[in-house]
């Protein structure tokens, strides 16, 4: 029986809880609980400050049943008033909780901690009727996923996910969450809806938080590296988590842990300031493409993260470049491997630098108030800016 003795009740009509219930004695030396002994061999147990006195009987045929315990004065806990419990451990898992929330539900008398001033138990032990109580009242909560996990699955910061809810933008219901905490869930209806909402359109630039994640401010595909890892790429996993894929063995990890066992620096910073607005030119660069790390390294260190747009596709990454001049040193690329790539816009290599320009310039229309007012209603409606609705239209016209 090793160092613990388990007495159970018998679950029995008149008593179908019991069938759940266990007190547990520590038995302290080792005994022999083996078929030589006969039915009525009593086997003492000290179990402080008590004792009791266990049958053999009880331990092998099958009809166990609450041994007589003998109390000394003054008992304190679990063991003089006989109160069900569940251990710390018990009471994280049913509520859905960390041990340390645990802990301070004890301390703001939401559960009922069970006092242990000699410290005979390993692990703190709580009432098990407050812990009911609690498990109860989250089993009336409504199901759905919390703006964490929806933050996650749509590459989204924490912060931005709660300032759609308070604007409307993501349903959520507000749930009491403690004595002055409030929490909030997500239907799995409600996270399509924002999910379909928040999805950029093909003619729409990339958001920002496509491929920047500002918590701990890395960029898609950004390089970094350690004395134990040669190369590292931010990127997403399946579940829209951020992390690392180390190229050499071909595994993912979370960014916390690349960044804590692994000691992952970035090798260059990733802002600048922001250029003067020229317009932007469009690639569609291939993630197999032999040029395609040493090109973005090249502008997230000359541009910053700032003066590019990026947007991941399966196969794919297009890239949205702000018309500017950058230098450009030997950085595993020549402006010519990049060219086939071109969407709109131009790119060429004059004295040094990397040339980019727009294939778009700025106009003004002047025209009557309604009409300004009704082109941007109808560009809203298409998700659109209204310079993308009017150039649909012209483009339209003019074919």
């Amino acid at each position: 029986m090793g160092e613990t003795v388990y007495v159970l009740q018998t679950c029995t009509e008149e008593d179908p809880e019991s069938f759940y219930y266990y007190k547990q004695f520590e038995k302290k030396g080792r005994r022999d609980f083996g078929s030589d002994r006969t039915p009525t061999s009593p086997i003492p147990c000290k179990i402080w400050p008590g004792e009791a006195v266990l049958y053999h009987e009880e331990l092998t045929n099958g009809n166990q049943r609450d041994v007589p315990i003998k109390f000394t004065d003054n008992q304190e806990g679990w063991e003089g008033a006989k109160v069900e419990w569940y251990t710390q451990k018990e009471v994280a898992d049913l509520l859905g909780v960390s041990k340390a929330t645990v802990n301070h539900y004890g301390k703001q008398k939401k559960i009922i901690k069970i006092r242990d001033p000699h410290r005979l138990h390993k692990e703190a032990r709580y009432e098990k009727a407050e812990v009911d109580r609690l498990v109860y009242e989250k089993q009336s909560y409504p199901t759905g996923m919390s703006p964490n996990d929806v933050a996650k699955k749509l590459g989204l910061s924490v912060q931005s996910v709660y300032k759609y809810i308070q604007d409307g933008s993501i349903k959520a219901k507000a749930v009491p969450y403690g004595d002055e905490r409030t929490i909030y869930v997500i239907s799995e209806t409600a996270y399509k809806e924002t999910a379909e909402l928040l999805k950029p359109s093909e003619s729409q630039r990339p958001k920002r938080f496509e491929y920047y994640h500002p918590s701990q401010d890395i960029v898609l595909f950004q390089k970094f590296l350690s004395s134990k890892v040669p190369e590292a790429r931010v990127i997403r996993n399946k579940d829209n988590e951020w992390g690392f894929y180390l190229p050499n063995i071909q595994k993912w990890l979370p960014f916390e842990k690349g960044v804590r066992e692994f000691q992952l620096k970035p090798v260059y910073p990733i802002h600048q300031s922001t250029f003067e607005y020229k317009g932007y030119l469009e690639l569609e660069i291939p993630k197999d493409a032999v040029v395609f790390y040493p090109f973005l390294d090249y502008l997230y260190e000359t541009g910053g993260m700032e003066n590019i747009r990026l947007r991941e596709q399966d196969h794919t990454v297009l890239l949205f470049i702000r018309a500017g001049e950058r230098p450009l040193t030997t950085k595993g690329f020549f402006a010519a491997d990049i060219l086939p790539f071109l969407i709109k816009g131009d790119m060429y290599y004059e004295e040094g630098h990397l040339i980019f320009r727009s294939s778009y310039r700025k106009t003004s229309l002047e025209l009557p108030i309604d009409q300004l007012e009704s082109m941007t209603e109808l560009a809203e409606q298409e998700g659109i800016s209204m310079s993308k609705w009017v150039e649909h239209k012209l483009s339209f016209i003019l074919k």
